[in-house]
Formats: C-alpha cells, sequence, structure tokens
C-alpha cells in the first residue's frame, strides 16, 4: 500500500540484513515502533521471534491491520472522489481513512490529493490496487505471535528486543501526526541501545551512530518531485551491536 516512506521496494532486503544480524533466538521479541504501512514488517513476520509487535502513532493505520488481522475490514466495491472527501472527514481512528488517505492520495502522502485524477489513459485502477495489495498483507499478518498498537515510540520500555525504526525523514514533508522532534528520538535510541539492537533508517544521523547498510531507493513527494535516495540502516556506536 502507498505511504510516504514506505519500504516495499527495499522491506525484504532489510529483513534479511536484520534477522542475519539478530536472529530470532537472540532476543525476546521484534518490535516497530514506527510500522506505518508495513513494508518491514510484513517480511519480518515470517521468522520465528517470540512476539512481531507493530506500533504508530498514526491511529487509523494501526485500526487497519487490527480489522484486517482478525478480517473485520469492509471496504466499498468503488471508490469516488466525492466518496474519498466524505471519509477524509470521517472521525478517528477509521480503517477506511487509512485505506484512501494513504493508499489513494497522491505519493501516499496523507489525503495529499485523490490519486485516480491522475491515472488519466493508462487505465490504471488504484483502489483495485490498494485492495490487492491489503489482501496479500493480510495473509501474512494472521500469526498469534502478532500483535498491533496506536503509541507513541515514547511510550514503549524495551527490553532485550531487535527494533527497527523507520522515523519520519528529517528534513521531509512533515507527516499527518504532526511534527516530530528528531533530537529526542535520537537520544531515546542512545538509550534503548543499552538493553536491544536497534537499527534505524535515515538517510543521516548523528556523529555517534554509523551507518552499517545502505541501499539506492527511488522516492516520490509530489505530482513533479521524484528522486533516488539513499537509505541507511544506522545503529548506534556504543551500544550492543
Amino acid at each position: 500500500m502507498k505511504y510516504l516512506g514506505a519500504k516495499h521496494q527495499i522491506g525484504d532486503a532489510i529483513s534479511k540484513y536484520l534477522v542475519k544480524k539478530v536472529p530470532p533466538d537472540m532476543v525476546d521479541a521484534y518490535l516497530e515502533p514506527f510500522c506505518g504501512s508495513l513494508g518491514v514488517f510484513k517480511y519480518m513476520v515470517k521468522y520465528d521471534y517470540k512476539k512481531h509487535i507493530g506500533s504508530d502513532i498514526q491511529p487509523d493505520i494501526i485500526q487497519l491491520w487490527k480489522e484486517l488481522k482478525k478480517d473485520e475490514l469492509k471496504l466499498p466495491k468503488t471508490m469516488s472522489e466525492k466518496k474519498w472527501k466524505t471519509i477524509k472527514s470521517a472521525k478517528s481512528p477509521n480503517s477506511l481513512k487509512a485505506v484512501v488517505g494513504f493508499g489513494l492520495s497522491f505519493g501516499g502522502q496523507f489525503f495529499s490529493g485523490y490519486i485516480q485524477k491522475y491515472a488519466s489513459s493508462s487505465g490504471r485502477n488504484f483502489y483495485t490496487e490498494v485492495k490487492n495489495s491489503l489482501k496479500k498483507i493480510k495473509s501474512v499478518i494472521q500469526k498469534p505471535t502478532i500483535k498491533f498498537y496506536n503509541k507513541s515510540y515514547l511510550s514503549w520500555k524495551p527490553q532485550n528486543m531487535l527494533i527497527y525504526c523507520d522515523p519520519p525523514y528529517q528534513h521531509t514533508t512533515g507527516y499527518s501526526t504532526g511534527g516530530f522532534d528528531h533530537d529526542k528520538f535520537w537520544d531515546t535510541m542512545r538509550k534503548w541501545s543499552k538493553n536491544n539492537y536497534i537499527f534505524i533508517s535515515e538517510q543521516k544521523c548523528p556523529s555517534d551512530f554509523k551507518s552499517v547498510w545502505s541501499r539506492k531507493k527511488r522516492r516520490t513527494l509530489n505530482k513533479r518531485v521524484r528522486f533516488t535516495s539513499t537509505e541507511h540502516l544506522y545503529i548506534y556506536k556504543y551500544g550492543l551491536l
């Protein structure tokens, strides 16, 4: 499913690196405190960690995953721009707001514009693509070890976990939940790294972190801006790794 910052292009490669470095028998759980559209999570759940925890502060996306896991998600047969606008004004948490707000908006930015208007003569049906994507994700999130939580990363007090963080990029388009304190995030990662194995997706980091993996990735910010960036996995130099 489309989502700003999503890792679907490189999620499998990231998951293989994480599992190689920290296999299931080394930790008590796998945690993603910014799980978003499950671009990495959907690959990590294939491995036998005792717990697979997906968490995000965005209420609609977590409501979507909870309903999909329980087979309770009800989707309209079609999605017009009028219906898209009606769902936009609905109260959260609302799974349909996640489906159309991210999946049917340009660049995966939350309600950035009804993307079907830009299909032109291609014949693409973006709503059908989103539904097919959700069907595939549903098939891999049924394990009893998988739990979803609508929480800020600051609410977690992890111990002996493998943690993959995909926070909002610094100096890029804001996320639907508002501003993000990057200094507080990096300080929290320093603290977590004392008792957990932490990997962070970003394009830059403070001097006491280092890159251990990188991959080029295509990105889209709006209708005119498309570019390639280098995605890194960073770890704290003085942590467990």
